[in-house]
């Protein structure tokens, strides 16, 4: 078998941009892969795939250790950046696809086994609309009552940076006190930072709020300085999570060794194959920590994280968008439902999805601004 062709897309997905790929072989077996898109760079991920799909052309598609080598080591002067990782990543997951096709096994199976059968879910991008608590409760309680999300995660800090004054802490406790009144104490909320706060700052926020009993704190600090977010760690009392722009694992190794966290968050479509998460699984698990990948991304990203989760024996639980454009079934055809709280581990050859191109090229992506995930004062949108 021999790989013939590479397609890209950039599918509009309303805020943001989708990144697939699609690799062709001689046997007719194709396969999907999606990089994570960030604000305004789909364009510069369709250009990065266009430039390195030479080092796929010819070659067997089952051998992907050969290949993710030469897309991310051959490249000398921009080796194992974050934008050539997460091609990589495309079209590694692409190239997983392609081996359960042509073996006829679900990708869990080719990567070593499992040992869950259903991959526990958090609900994200639920908090649409007004930033009140009376709007929060109600899309809080439409997630679990509705839904059947046993989780949910926000951002409720709007463009507040540092620290907060006591006017914005009792603001956000607002917030929150309102989606623990509407969906009770047995369900879990966890607040991304998006390493906003300062060392004081976040331990501030975590004393403040601890009370509503968070699951994780997400990214309280950049985690460019591993030593201030282990010391951050060490002083609140919730667990902290964090590792969603991490794209290798020799800062991964970092994080680790330092216990900058209790919880780290790769992301399958920037971390440059599905093996190398795998092995940060394993270098979480040597020191007592837990894996929650992150994923507000589209179905193939999904489908992706559950098969590797499958095998994940430290997963904690897998992030997951609780909306979707209108399309999106349209373009990822998948089974991948939440019910109780979790989606079902497939049995089906490869990712288990069908990619429809046609459809994919009926919504082409806009070039989105600098601004897509945050307003120009710095608060998340919620589109």
């Amino acid at each position: 078998m021999e790989i013939t062709d590479v397609e890209t897309y950039v599918v509009d997905a309303d805020w943001r941009n989708w990144f697939f790929v699609q690799v062709k072989t001689d046997e007719g077996i194709t396969g999907v892969g999606e990089a994570l898109s960030g604000e305004g760079l789909t364009g510069a991920l369709e250009e990065t795939a266009e430039a390195h799909k030479h080092y796929l052309i010819g070659e067997d598609p089952l051998n992907r250790k050969q290949i993710n080598r030469r897309l991310t080591r051959y490249p000398f002067a921009w080796r194992a950046g974050k934008l050539i990782n997460a091609v990589a990543a495309a079209f590694d997951i692409a190239l997983w696809d392609i081996a359960g096709k042509y073996h006829g096994e679900p990708v869990w199976k080719l990567l070593g086994g499992k040992v869950h059968d259903e991959i526990p879910v958090y609900a994200n991008g639920w908090h649409i609309g007004e930033r009140t608590p009376e709007n929060y409760a109600h899309h809080a309680k439409k997630a679990v009552e509705e839904q059947g999300y046993p989780a949910l995660k926000c951002d409720p800090f709007a463009h507040y940076e540092h620290s907060l004054s006591d006017d914005q802490m009792d603001e956000v406790a607002d917030l929150l006190e309102a989606v623990r009144d509407a969906v009770g104490w047995d369900v879990g909320i966890a607040l991304d930072c998006h390493g906003r706060f300062t060392r004081r700052g976040a331990i501030e926020v975590a004393d403040a709020l601890e009370e509503y009993d968070i699951m994780f704190l997400e990214e309280p600090v950049e985690l460019e300085d591993r030593e201030v977010m282990a010391d951050v760690t060490q002083h609140v009392d919730m667990p902290v999570a964090t590792g969603e722009r991490i794209y290798n694992n020799e800062t991964m190794e970092d994080v680790v060794r330092k216990q900058a966290c209790d919880i780290v968050q790769p992301d399958v479509t920037n971390y440059g194959s599905l093996q190398e998460v795998q092995h940060a699984a394993s270098m979480a698990k040597s020191r007592y920590m837990t894996v929650a990948p992150h994923n507000p991304n589209a179905g193939v990203s999904t489908a992706a994280s559950v098969h590797l989760c499958a095998g994940i024996e430290n997963l904690e639980i897998l992030e997951h968008m609780s909306r979707d454009v209108d399309w999106a079934d349209e373009i990822i055809e998948h089974d991948f439902t939440v019910e109780d709280g979790a989606i079902e581990v497939p049995d089906d050859p490869g990712l288990g999805v069908t990619f429809h191109p046609d459809a994919a090229r009926e919504y082409p992506g806009e070039p989105k601004d600098s601004h897509s995930l945050f307003d120009e004062e710095g608060a998340l949108k919620r589109p």
